[in-house]
């Protein structure tokens, strides 16, 4: 069901923020650990941008998990099977028979002054004993006991949402599980009341001095506490943060968060589909980065976060503003043309944006963002955009899901330079069929607009010398007629062949081939 505007503009505005934090964790949750191979906080970590507080709360529940399977899978199991033993030697005084090895120099030196002539009754005897209460014993039982107190506090406090607790906390249940059975260990049992009441510092400091040399368990114990502890801090100081900012995130917050929903969706309809592998992801600051497959070829799906405005491509205007849009969409291996390390031309992008709120209160009122983007298709050479909308009224049923922007058949313009733009209707309460169904005509519209193309070659063609146009006058000598085909179909030069052929890049592309200029026919005479 899709919510209207029943609920009023703040109360929508609420509503799909909500919407939008619990999907996103969902989709993070559910990717970190394969797709995204535990890098996404790379996403946010040194961003300069003011922090989302759904990230902060999703990067703490990734380190929380990541230290506890350290910790609970890794170094308290390699603790168990070494475990640090205390030895001691107890003198006791037995009957037979023994439990202790029997100092017969004593004991028959003492039967003699006691009993003389008659053999010992009693034996002295030395009991070694092996006691499991070390420090270092101690220390591993007071840090699963603080690890299970910060798993009982994230299950209490964070994730409150009901419609979050059935994933995340199954986690943080067998997280706190798996704390409860190492705690029920026999070590641990003898410990545990001594381990609640020790300051884990202090026996840190301790056991750190008195470790031996090499490889130890206690000793990586104790590098992961260090980590650890960290971390508390860093929570500590985040959540004071997150304490003096106001309740509900600003517009401009929420706005990136639709931002990054409609990128995680992709990505979460790419990996459904198989078209994308852990290995064609690339996790930067501020920066989402995919190669994928579609309809049998490859092609790359970039977000980018990034404060400034400077983008990817070289720009091709001077002292004009940069342009970044939110995403774009090329050929894994786009075309380039270079000369001496300098770009003549690139294959452009398709390029996408995301617009969470528009001007004034009427949901069709799209004019600003559409002029925006053809700013940004114009400084990129970009022929093909797509714009979505929350707010745009819903498709009637057996309409097409988009409405293109393109320009009328009027004054004369080249076909090179006709743009569109194609808007969609995409918001959080989608049924995730629906969406999925749209986000797979998004990527059907922007990939046939990505065709492959040729490498530069050669097809200037001298023209004819006797040739007029209308009003008579003749070509000059030595002009070539220059298709670029990896260009278009439609897109020629009309070039010198003494100052332009393998000399101008500007306009042969070709420059660097090893081929021979055109050369007009000899004995041609114009008529």
């Amino acid at each position: 069901m899709i919510v209207r505007d029943e609920l009023g503009p703040v109360g929508l505005v609420d509503h799909w923020s909500q919407l939008l934090q619990r999907r996103v964790m969902r989709l993070l949750l559910q990717h970190d650990t394969t797709l995204f191979r535990q890098q996404f906080r790379l996403f946010s970590a040194a961003s300069q941008l003011p922090q989302m507080p759904l990230l902060q709360q999703y990067d703490h529940y990734i380190k929380l998990q990541f230290f506890s399977n350290e910790l609970l899978d890794d170094i308290l199991p390699r603790i168990r099977r070494q475990l640090s033993l205390k030895t001691t030697h107890k003198h006791l005084l037995e009957e037979a028979p023994t439990r202790g090895n029997v100092d017969w120099t004593r004991t028959l030196a003492r039967a003699q002054q006691q009993w003389p002539g008659q053999p010992p009754m009693q034996l002295l005897t030395q009991v070694r004993q092996r006691d499991m209460e070390t420090p270092e014993n101690v220390l591993a039982v007071a840090i699963t006991l603080q690890l299970r107190q910060e798993l009982q506090r994230a299950m209490n406090i964070h994730f409150e949402d009901e419609e979050l607790n059935s994933l995340e906390r199954q986690f943080f249940s067998s997280a706190d599980e798996r704390a409860q059975r190492e705690l029920a260990s026999s070590y641990a049992r003898q410990l545990k009341e001594q381990a609640r009441h020790v300051a884990i510092p202090t026996l840190v400091q301790q056991v750190s001095s008195s470790l031996k040399p090499g490889p130890s368990a206690y000793r990586d114990l104790i590098h992961w506490w260090r980590r650890f502890s960290r971390v508390l801090i860093g929570r500590a100081t985040s959540e004071q943060a997150l304490a003096l900012s106001p309740a509900r995130s600003d517009e401009k917050t929420t706005a990136w968060l639709y931002e990054l929903w409609i990128a995680l969706e992709l990505i979460h309809l790419l990996h459904a589909e198989g078209a994308i592998q852990p290995q064609d992801m690339t996790i930067a600051t501020d920066l989402l980065q995919c190669t994928f497959t579609w309809q049998g070829r490859r092609f790359r799906l970039l977000y980018n976060r990034q404060l400034d405005t400077s983008t990817s491509y070289e720009p091709t205007w001077e002292h004009a503003p940069a342009s970044r849009p939110d995403y774009s969409i090329e050929r894994a291996e786009p075309l380039v043309v270079k000369y001496r390390g300098e770009t003549i031309w690139r294959e452009p992008p398709v390029i996408l944006d995301a617009k969470y709120y528009l001007n004034g209160s009427d949901p069709t009122n799209t004019h600003g963002p559409i002029k925006k983007m053809l700013g940004d298709m114009a400084l990129l050479e970009a022929h093909t955009g797509a714009l979505f909308f929350p707010r745009l009224p819903e498709p009637v049923e057996g309409q097409q899901i988009t409405r293109t922007i393109r320009q009328k058949k009027g004054p004369y313009r080249p076909a090179a330079s006709e743009r569109q733009i194609h808007l969609y209707h995409i918001e959080p309460t989608l049924p995730i069929p629906h969406l999925q169904q749209r986000l797979r005509a998004i990527l059907d519209m922007a990939t046939e607009q990505l065709p492959e193309r040729a490498q530069p070659v050669c097809q200037g063609t001298f023209l004819t010398l006797g040739t007029r146009n209308a009003a008579g006058t003749r070509p000059t000598p030595r002009t070539l007629l220059c298709p670029k085909a990896h260009i278009g179909p439609d897109v020629f030069d009309i070039v010198n062949a003494n100052t332009d052929c393998l000399r101008n890049p500007r306009v042969c592309h070709v420059i660097n081939q090893p081929i021979d200029p055109p050369t007009l026919i000899e004995g041609h005479t114009p008529p």
